[in-house]
């Protein structure tokens, strides 16, 4: 065994947590017709192994999670892991910063993999509100993780464009990135506006739209760790601040957040936290729903209710009752599993373009015996 190798592993796993693996939903796994290879061909340290039946991670993983990044049914996951939420770095109100992982420099905060380690609606939701998003590199032309810094940065790019914000986003070089001029932002932005706030409404002030503050102005230390506090407290004030009666998709999602098997399948946790973070989104952004770019299936008349893409379906997002192909579109990943194994030509996947079409239940077809 390669102690070297092994001790560099857990090192770089972040606690020796490693990638963990949900082989249930694999879509490889289900048939060999699935035309997801994107894990195996795509891995840049070439440490994914498919067989008929099992998925393994092998000794030489660099920990990278670009695998997680890539893969649309979390299959792979990182025990404790500490997302990325909205906001890296924040030295003043609308400057973000995340720095490369791989970044040298000593001064060098906030480090993350590469860019697809923030999720997509926290890209959104920062450029959304204002905020302008650097990222701090090196030389990306030759790092071994360029798909994935391409493939992310050309969504950073239509995301740019969809909301009219072409300068929300820039990446520097770290040998161009003024680390100066950083520290001074950091030191302006302690003593700007940094504050704690202790709201108390009577009801007269109410009336008046008014409410007594207290303001605790805080030390430069206390300011950091309390202004990513207040990112990650933001986020989940859109995000998770919502009671689920609220949600278009309230009956399903209440069915589904507890359950731990639909239908004889089990149903992926991973995967229902991070429904449920795009759905709550979506609550208050639906003009938005264009740009998640959630794809869903269609069935025509060539379908024969040959049960093929309901019984291989990796979340249960397919299912059949009585004469009836049913589709939940809550579970649904847009996998093209089913698209891949109907031998009829009878699923075309489509863009969702409301509320309705990925929060209710929908018949794609009847069939009269």
């Amino acid at each position: 065994m390669n102690i070297l190798g092994l001790i560099e592993k857990l090192l770089n796993s972040g606690g020796g947590n490693g990638i963990f693996i949900n082989p249930d939903f694999c879509v490889r796994l289900k048939t060999p017709m699935a035309g997801c290879y994107e894990c195996i061909d795509r891995c840049p340290d070439l440490s994914i192994k498919i067989t008929d039946n099992d998925i393994k991670i092998l000794e030489n993983c660099s920990n990278c999670n670009a695998c997680i990044y890539i893969c649309p049914n979390s299959v792979f996951y990182v025990k404790n892991n500490i997302s990325v939420e909205q906001g890296g770095k924040r030295a003043s109100a609308g400057n973000i910063y995340y720095f490369c992982a791989k970044t040298e420099n000593k001064k060098a905060v906030n480090k993350i993999e590469c860019l697809y380690g923030i999720e997509d609606i926290d890209i959104i939701s920062l450029i959304k509100q204002g905020s302008k998003i650097f990222f701090i590199t090196e030389d990306c032309k030759s790092c071994k993780l360029k798909y994935f810094y391409n493939k992310k940065l050309k969504r950073v790019n239509e995301i740019k464009k969809f909301l009219n914000a072409e300068n929300a986003f820039a990446q520097i070089n770290i040998n161009d990135f003024d680390y100066d001029l950083f520290s001074k932002e950091q030191t302006a932005a302690s003593f700007a506006g940094p504050v704690k706030i202790n709201k108390n409404i009577n009801s007269e002030s109410a009336k008046g739209g008014k409410c007594n503050q207290e303001v605790e102005t805080l030390g430069r230390r206390d300011f950091f760790k309390n202004s990513i506090i207040g990112i990650k407290n933001n986020a989940k004030k859109i995000i998770e601040d919502i009671s689920i009666e609220d949600l278009p998709l309230s009956e399903l999602y209440s069915e589904y957040i507890d359950a731990g098997d639909k239908g004889g399948k089990k149903i992926n946790k991973l995967l229902i936290e991070r429904q449920k973070k795009i759905y709550r989104f979506l609550k208050y952004n639906e003009e938005l729903l264009p740009l998640l770019n959630l794809r869903l299936p269609r069935l025509n008349g060539n379908c024969v209710f040959c049960s093929n893409c309901w019984e291989l379906c990796p979340t249960g997002a397919l299912m059949s009752k009585e004469n009836k192909i049913l589709l939940e579109p809550f579970l649904c990943t847009g996998c093209n599993l089913c698209k891949d194994i109907c031998s009829f030509g009878a699923v075309r996947m489509y863009k969702a373009k409301n509320l309705k079409d990925i929060s209710i239940e929908k018949v794609l077809l009847e069939i009269d015996f």
